[in-house]
């Protein structure tokens, strides 16, 4: 008898120890005992941290365990098919057919979309005992807005210029339609993973695919061969303001020298007729005849052939004519035209 004690408490007590558990950090529990779920005094769900924790043993108490961290991928539709015979008559048709969706110019695409979500601490409650599959709830909300979404665009929306707005609104939709129906889920992605045509038609997607991908191209080199000739004719004009500015100072350096040294010259004369020399007058006049020679010489330098006529009159080649105060110029050499007799041969 009393060995019978001694195993019966031996085994009470291994039942009992059953009763422990350990809760790893990334983890949270929820205790269900006798059916019931543990909550805390202000009526929420009871969830034991990381740690050794105890329960009554099964089948008394059942504990969940809920990872609050993990970030889950759900993936809807398949990877494309390289034939239409491939994978043979076992292939899954639910889920070739659950990949499938209508834009709205009747045209079908192959949608894969990948579902980013998390099991939200404030509403496990509605993730344990709301929904008996919450996933497969999930899946069935994104396939509706996916359906919704698509069959509102057109084939070149969706594959491939609108998938970043297409990806948002998805986003925007199943997060609150989750929301709306208490999944206790955080949706926090929901995105279009590859979109690719029925293989019948592939080759008819691939030549508009290649030609816009052409016309990018095309719209390209056109903006950036206008973008150099911009840069270009930019780069010329900044040389042309930067020589016109380069002549104009020259310029007007070169002419503000010449009127100091007119200046000085008229300065000279007015010193000169004070010192008891020239008068002012005879000083300008001796001046200009000056320059006037200077001038003429420098012209006919310039001139390959030299042609004087002689019409038989006295002819004045100066062009400024001296006051009456200041002694006469000296009068211009004339030069006689030879007679044909007297010109050499050529």
């Amino acid at each position: 008898m009393r060995r019978f004690w001694i195993i019966a408490s031996v085994l009470l007590a291994g039942y009992l120890v059953t009763g422990f558990y350990v809760v790893r950090g990334n983890e949270k529990v929820a205790v269900h005992r006798f059916g019931r779920v543990v909550r805390t005094s202000e009526g929420r769900v009871s969830l034991a941290g990381s740690g050794l924790h105890y329960a009554l043993p099964w089948p008394c108490s059942a504990i969940e365990r809920i990872n609050l961290n993990e970030v889950r991928t759900l993936s809807i539709g398949m990877a494309e098919i390289a034939e239409p015979g491939a994978g043979g008559f076992l292939r899954s048709l639910d889920t070739e057919n659950q990949s499938q969706f209508l834009t709205g110019d009747k045209n079908i695409l192959h949608l894969q979309i990948n579902i980013q979500y998390r099991v939200a601490e404030p509403s496990v409650e509605d993730f344990l005992f709301r929904s008996a599959a919450p996933e497969q709830h999930l899946e069935r909300i994104v396939e509706g807005v996916a359906t919704e979404l698509i069959a509102r665009s057109g084939v070149d929306f969706v594959h491939p210029l609108g998938q970043v707005e297409l990806n948002a609104l998805l986003t925007l939709g199943v997060r609150r339609i989750a929301e709306e129906q208490r999944l206790g889920l955080d949706v926090d992605d929901v995105a279009i993973n590859a979109v690719y045509p029925p293989i019948l038609v592939k080759s008819y997607f691939l030549d508009v695919t290649s030609a816009r991908a052409d016309k990018i191209n095309s719209i390209n080199e056109a903006q950036a061969y206008a973008e150099s000739r911009a840069a270009a004719s930019q780069a010329e004009s900044r040389r042309t303001l930067d020589e016109a500015s380069t002549y104009r100072r020259q310029t007007v350096e070169s002419a503000r020298a010449q009127a100091e040294s007119f200046l000085l010259l008229i300065e000279q004369f007015r010193r000169e007729e004070q010192s008891g020399g020239r008068t002012y007058a005879q000083a300008r006049q001796l001046a200009l005849t000056r320059r006037y020679y200077e001038t003429m010489r420098d012209i006919l330098r310039t001139v390959a052939t030299k042609v004087l006529l002689n019409s038989g009159e006295p002819a004045d080649l100066t062009i400024f004519a001296p006051s009456p105060s200041a002694p006469p110029a000296p009068a211009a050499p004339r030069r006689a035209v030879p007679n044909e007799s007297e010109r050499p041969p050529n």
